[in-house]
Order: structure tokens, then sequence, then C-alpha cells
């Protein structure tokens, strides 16, 4: 993975901008850069590729730094005392028309949904978890179940199936 000042060196010609965030999109803009998939859920090597704007959204900062960092911690405990194997799917509900600079989507909502499983592949427990990305600082639990039925609500779509037989 390279990073974007080193790729604009070797690639003078081509703006690395046309359809990537970059790191001066964010800049000055009182937002966090959120990872999807957080960087304290892995160690060593594997954390660097967390880092990847292809991997941030722009998050409030006082969601990113309290409600949803406390979140994320409390599934990397969880995961790490009770499932053999978990399954993490992190995703946003995007906004109509805010921006940042007129380019990156600031997503109305982040939402966070797994599924820990035992030695023998069978689900333990699963839940989810949705957030507006505003300074309300506040992490929304639900069942599976629920957060499909808030994502089809929000999407505007008829069905949204996260996990099979939801983690069942």
């Amino acid at each position: 993975m390279q990073d974007e000042y080193r790729l604009s060196k070797e690639h003078p010609n081509v703006y690395l901008g046309m359809d990537q965030a970059l790191n001066e999109d964010y800049k000055s803009t009182g937002f966090d850069r959120g990872h999807l998939n957080p960087n304290g859920h892995h160690a060593g090597d594997s954390r660097n590729a967390t880092f990847s704007l292809t991997n941030i959204v722009p998050q409030n900062p006082i969601l990113n730094q309290g409600a949803w960092r406390l979140y994320e911690e409390e599934l990397a405990r969880m995961f790490s005392s009770d499932c053999a194997t978990a399954f993490v799917v992190v995703g946003t509900v995007p906004s109509q028309n805010n921006k940042l600079k007129d380019r990156v989507n600031i997503p109305d909502w982040v939402w966070n949904a797994y599924c820990c499983v035992n030695n023998n592949g069978l689900p333990l427990n699963s839940g989810a978890v949705t957030s507006l990305n505003t300074d309300q600082n506040k992490v929304n639990r639900l069942t599976l179940r629920g957060l499909q039925m808030f994502l089809q609500d929000q999407m505007y779509t008829e069905s949204v199936h996260i996990f099979t037989d939801q983690c069942m």
C-alpha cells in the first residue's frame, strides 16, 4: 500500500482525487477520518491497511472519539474473550447532499453489525448499532433484524440481509 504523497510523486500527471477521497479533502473541515474497519481490532502490520481512505468516512469528532470509540473497544474485548471468530459488517447511510468540500459524502448515519461464533462455527451472539453522525454522541443498540429494518427504511429498499440466517 502506498500513500498518496508517494503515488503523486511516481505519477505526477495523474489526479488521484478524480474518483478517490484525498487527505486534503479532510483538512480544516472539523470532521475526523472515521475508520469503518477499526485499527484497534487488528494487531501488527494489518493495522496499517485500516488507514486507507477507502476505509474512512467523514465522522463527527465527538461521536468518533466518544460513544463510537467506546463501542468499538467493547466489541474488541468481546471478540477476544468470547468469540473464536467474529464477523463484522460496517457501513453508512449516505446523506442526500452533505459533502466535504463538494466531493466526499458525509454520511447521515454509521452502523455496525457483528456475529460471534465458537470453535465449531456455531453462533454465540450477534448485535448491531446505528449512530446519527452528529455530536449527539450516542449509539443505538439493535438486533440484526432491527438493523435490517432500519436500513430498508433509510435506503428505500425492500430487502437487506447482513448475515445468513440472522447469525442464528
